[in-house]
C-alpha cells in the first residue's frame, strides 16, 4: 500500500469531493439530489426514518413509565447500541465483501417484522421490560449491519464530486426526521397508545424497500469480491489508521462524544418527567426541537461543503454541545430547556457530520466498508458505556446531572485531545 501525505489526501478530496466552490454556497446545497438513484434512496429513508424515531421515542417512554427506573431506562438505551460494539468491525468488512443493497434490505426486513411484533404484543397490554430489552437488541443488531453498509454505499449512489453534499443531506435528513418523528410519538403516545408508534415504524419500512428495489447500480456493485474473509482482512481497517493521523484524530474524538455525548438520548425522558414535569406530548416536542438544531447544522455543512471539513470544526462542534448540554442541565422550564437542546443538536451533528465526512473522503475505496465499520464501532459502540454510566449517575443524583457530568467528560476529552493532538499524530506517524 502507498504511503500518502494526509494533510494533502485532505485536501485533494476537498477540491474532489464538495462539488461547491466557495463562490457558490448555499444555491448548490441539494446537488447530490441530482442523482436519480440518491433521490430513491433519499426519499425512502426519510420516510422510514419518521417511523424510526417514533420508534425511538416510544421506546424511551414505554421503558420509564412501566419501569420508573432511570437504570432501567439506560439499560434498554445500552442493549440497543450493544450489537454495534460486539459485531461492527465484522459487518464493515462484509460491506467489503457482499452488495451492499442486498445487506440493506435484509436488515430493512427484519427492523419491520421486529417493529411489527412489538405492536401486535402492546395492542393487547403492557409488555414485560424484558421484551423491551429484547426488541431493542434487536434493532441494535439490524442498525449494525446496515450502518456501515448504508454509510459506504453513499459514493455508488452520487459518486466522489457530490460525496460530502450527499453526507451533509443524509445529516439533514436524519435530524428532520427527529423534528417530524418524535412529535408525532408524542401526538401518538398521548392519543393512542404506544403499539401505534411501533406499527408506524413497521410501515414505513416499506419505503424504503421500496425505494432499494429501484435504485440501479453498476454490474461491479453485484460482482463476488474474491478475498479471503479472515482476520488479517476484517482488521485491515484498523492497520490504515496508523497511516492516516487525521482520520485517527476524527475516531478518537467520536469515541469521546460517544461515550459522553450521544448517549444523552438515554436520559431525555427522565429528564422531561422528573425535572421538566411534561408529559408525552411535551417530550416529544422537546425531541423534535433537539432535532430541528441538528438539521440546521446538517445544512450548514451541505452549504459549506468540503471547505468545513476540518478537524477544527470537530473541536468547535464537540465545544457547542458541551457547552450547552451542560446548561441543560439547570433548567426547569420547557421553553428555556428546548431552546438550549437546539444548540445542543446543532453542536453534535456538526461534529458527527463532519466527523464522517473526514472519513469518508479520506478512505480508500476497497476499505470504505471497513473504515465505516470502525467509525459504527466507536459511534455506536460507546453508547452501550455512556448510557449504562449515565443511567447509574442518574439513578443516584438525577438525569439533570447525568446530563452535565457528560457534557464536561466530552469538553474535558476534546481539550486533552486538542491540547495533545500533535503528539498523538506524530506518534501514529511513526
Amino acid at each position: 500500500m502507498s504511503q500518502e501525505n494526509p494533510q494533502e489526501t485532505l485536501q485533494q478530496s476537498e477540491a474532489n469531493s464538495a462539488g461547491l466552490s466557495p463562490t457558490e454556497g448555499w444555491q448548490h446545497m441539494f446537488s447530490a439530489l441530482r442523482n436519480p438513484n440518491y433521490r430513491y434512496f433519499y426519499s425512502g429513508q426519510f420516510v422510514s426514518l419518521i417511523g424510526t424515531w417514533t420508534r425511538t421515542a416510544a421506546l424511551g417512554w414505554i421503558a420509564f413509565q412501566f419501569t420508573h427506573s432511570e437504570f432501567l431506562l439506560g439499560i434498554v438505551f445500552m442493549l440497543n447500541a450493544l450489537p454495534i460494539f460486539l459485531f461492527a468491525v465484522y459487518a464493515g468488512a462484509l460491506a467489503d465483501r457482499i452488495p451492499k443493497l442486498r445487506i440493506f434490505t435484509i436488515t430493512s426486513w427484519c427492523a419491520l417484522l421486529s417493529s411489527l411484533t412489538l405492536a401486535i404484543m402492546l395492542f393487547h397490554g403492557p409488555v414485560n421490560i424484558t421484551y423491551l430489552m429484547m426488541f431493542a437488541s434487536l434493532w441494535g443488531l439490524c442498525m449494525t449491519f446496515e450502518m456501515p453498509a448504508r454509510q459506504s454505499m453513499m459514493v455508488e449512489l452520487v459518486g466522489k464530486k457530490d460525496l460530502v453534499n450527499a453526507i451533509a443531506l443524509n445529516s439533514a435528513m436524519v435530524n428532520s426526521t427527529r423534528v417530524i418523528g418524535p412529535a408525532v410519538g408524542g401526538i401518538l403516545l398521548a392519543s393512542f397508545g404506544a403499539g401505534w408508534c411501533f406499527l408506524l415504524d413497521a410501515v414505513s419500512y416499506l419505503a424504503v424497500l421500496y425505494a432499494l428495489h429501484r435504485i440501479q447500480l453498476p454490474a461491479e456493485h453485484y460482482a463476488p469480491k474474491n478475498v479471503k474473509a479472515d482476520w488479517k482482512y476484517t482488521l485491515e481497517g484498523f492497520k490504515y489508521l496508523k497511516t492516516n493521523p487525521i482520520i485517527a484524530q476524527a475516531v478518537l474524538m467520536l469515541f469521546i462524544m460517544g461515550l459522553g455525548g450521544w448517549a444523552y438520548q438515554s436520559q431525555l425522558s427522565a429528564f422531561v418527567v422528573t425535572q421538566l414535569k411534561l408529559g408525552a406530548r411535551g417530550y416529544g416536542w422537546i425531541l423534535a426541537l433537539n432535532g430541528l438544531g441538528a438539521c440546521t447544522g446538517a445544512l450548514f455543512i451541505a452549504a459549506r461543503g468540503a471547505r468545513i471539513v476540518r478537524a477544527n470544526t470537530l473541536y468547535t462542534g464537540g465545544a457547542i454541545y458541551a457547552g450547552f448540554i451542560i446548561l441543560f442541565g439547570f433548567v426547569h422550564h420547557a421553553v428555556p430547556a428546548a431552546i438550549i437542546l437546539f444548540f445542543a443538536g446543532f453542536g453534535i451533528i456538526l461534529f458527527f457530520s463532519v466527523g464522517n465526512s473526514i472519513i469518508q473522503t479520506q478512505s480508500p475505496d476497497h476499505l470504505r466498508g471497513r473504515l465505516m465499520g470502525i467509525w459504527a464501532l466507536v459511534f455506536g459502540g460507546s453508547l452501550p458505556i455512556g448510557s449504562f454510566w449515565m443511567g447509574a449517575i442518574a439513578q443516584k443524583v438525577g438525569s439533570g446531572h447525568a446530563l452535565q457530568a457528560g457534557g464536561c467528560f466530552c469538553a474535558l476529552g476534546a481539550a486533552t485531545v486538542y491540547l495533545f493532538g500533535r503528539k498523538i499524530r506524530k506518534r501514529i506517524e511513526n
